[in-house]
């Protein structure tokens, strides 16, 4: 702890239009489901890797930059959900999986008579630590969670939540595009004079403390801006989502107080908080530009708030991204994951495929000019065209390139 503890000054907090690498490796196709080591995330430039490329040798050890650094490492493995009956025969939890997975009788994920999706299929275990790395490899390792959170300095702490629950570049990247397609949001017009109910309710600032006043549920929690009432969220299309609190507690109130806000998407940027607007002739996201000074009369005092959770836009990015096409054309199939040299590609994202196709071609070995330019056939650190700096690797096209041949 006296070596991490040494090196807190370095890490910064990531703010939600920072650029944070969670979710990959910049310079491989790792990824926290990969192996058991997950990827590690950089608390200072907030970039992800494996670990034997935390620093490369264009890191000079003089560098702010260079080594030794802090990193939080970041490991999932999805888990099969089981039935909850206890009293099914394993043999009879089988039979009613397999007849869930192969008798759908609706053009849908998630929802009754469709495919599951993959929320319904497994439940994702998530760990993690902060890792000391040097040069020479990992030079000290410690668990990371809420147990353990309060015996690392504040500003580790701070800086591993702020990449532990950012969207992603990924995610950033997709959430343009989607926000690009979508009409902007509107200032509400309730949000001026908007009625507020003098009946001294605070809202702690501890995430921990916040549930549904209705069903006790403690995610996708909004609060509303008139008296304070926290309520979960809307059930979406596909049956996630919240216990519907918050609208049910819009309506019983008379519709009189119509402006809600997620919790967890607060911060001092008051543009990333996820704002709705209930009533019947406005009934979607909406811009409030009064919402610090609503939030303070509630005892929520913005400066210094992170964000915790995924506002809707981005939820609702991760559930298009993750719409299990596979389901329609290879459910059933005993497929092997494969990955190395020559057995590289792109997700697909439905209408990838072709340029997948020539990708594959050109990298597969077939032309072994390619090969040697770009392969890395004695492990990923091999090829010179990785040795770039972490943070300049997702902008190197050279490196980008051998990443998708290696």
């Amino acid at each position: 702890m006296e070596e991490i503890t040494k090196l807190a000054a370095k890490c910064r907090v990531a703010t939600p239009h920072d650029t944070v690498t969670n979710s990959e490796c910049v310079f491989t196709f790792h990824s926290p489901y990969t192996t058991d080591l997950g990827i590690v995330v950089n608390l200072q430039t907030f970039v992800g890797t494996i670990d034997e490329m935390a620093f490369t040798k264009s890191d000079d050890d003089a560098s702010a930059l260079g080594p030794p650094g802090l990193f939080v490492r970041i490991c999932k493995k999805r888990v099969a959900k089981t039935p909850q009956s206890d009293d099914a025969t394993m043999e009879e939890r089988h039979q009613d999986n397999n007849t869930a997975a192969t008798t759908a009788t609706k053009l849908g994920v998630g929802v009754e008579g469709g495919f599951q999706s993959d929320s319904d299929k497994y439940e994702t275990i998530s760990t993690y630590s902060i890792v000391l790395i040097g040069k020479e490899g990992v030079l000290a390792e410690l668990p990371y969670n809420d147990s353990t959170k309060n015996d690392f300095p504040m500003l580790v702490s701070q800086s591993a939540d702020s990449i532990i629950h950012h969207s992603g570049l990924a995610v950033q990247q997709d959430l343009s595009a989607w926000e690009l397609d979508a009409e902007p949001k509107p200032v509400s017009k309730y949000a001026e004079n908007l009625p507020f109910v003098e009946n001294g309710v605070k809202v702690s600032p501890t995430p921990s403390d916040w549930k549904c006043e209705k069903s006790g549920d403690n995610q996708n929690l909004w609060v509303n801006l008139s008296d304070g009432f926290i309520g979960g969220g809307r059930k979406n299309w596909d049956g996630s989502g919240g216990s519907n609190g918050a609208l049910d507690h819009f309506i019983e109130t008379g519709e009189k107080y119509p402006l809600v806000v997620k919790l967890g998407t607060i911060t001092e940027d008051i543009s990333t908080a996820d704002c709705y607007s209930y009533a019947k002739d406005e009934d979607g996201p909406v811009r409030i530009p009064n919402l610090k000074e609503l939030l303070e009369k509630r005892g929520i005092m913005v400066a210094g708030m992170q964000k915790t959770v995924k506002s809707t836009a981005e939820l609702e990015v991760e559930l298009n991204a993750t719409y299990a096409f596979d389901a329609i054309t290879e459910k059933g199939a005993n497929l092997i994951p494969v990955a190395g040299p020559g057995l590289q590609g792109l997700q697909n994202l439905g209408n990838s495929c072709y340029m997948n196709s020539v990708a594959q071609m050109l990298f597969s070995g077939t032309i072994a000019e390619l090969s040697c330019r770009y392969g890395a056939s004695d492990g990923v650190t091999s090829n010179s065209l990785l040795e770039v700096s972490p943070t300049n690797a997702s902008n190197d096209l050279l490196c980008q390139a051998t990443k998708l041949s290696s």
